[in-house]
């Protein structure tokens, strides 16, 4: 399993996941790089994305009570 080297690297790397104009949930952004081969859980992302991502790379909305993110371009 891949780890990340620094902040920057897993920002560049949750970036990476997203499509073009796709919304996604937190577990769905951690199965992905999952299957990148990174190490990570749920909680963890979802805790990096609030801190270090959120109104900066990423635009939250809530849908049915679900957060969802998507990339702000």
């Amino acid at each position: 399993m891949k780890k990340f080297g620094n902040a920057a690297d897993k920002v560049n790397t949750i970036l990476r996941v997203f499509r073009d104009g796709e919304k996604l949930r937190g577990k769905e952004i951690a199965e992905r790089m999952k299957r990148m081969g990174y190490e990570i859980g749920d909680a963890h992302l979802r805790m990096f994305i609030y801190y270090n991502m959120l109104y900066k790379h990423l635009r939250k909305e809530e849908v049915n009570g679900t957060n969802c993110y998507s990339v702000i371009s």
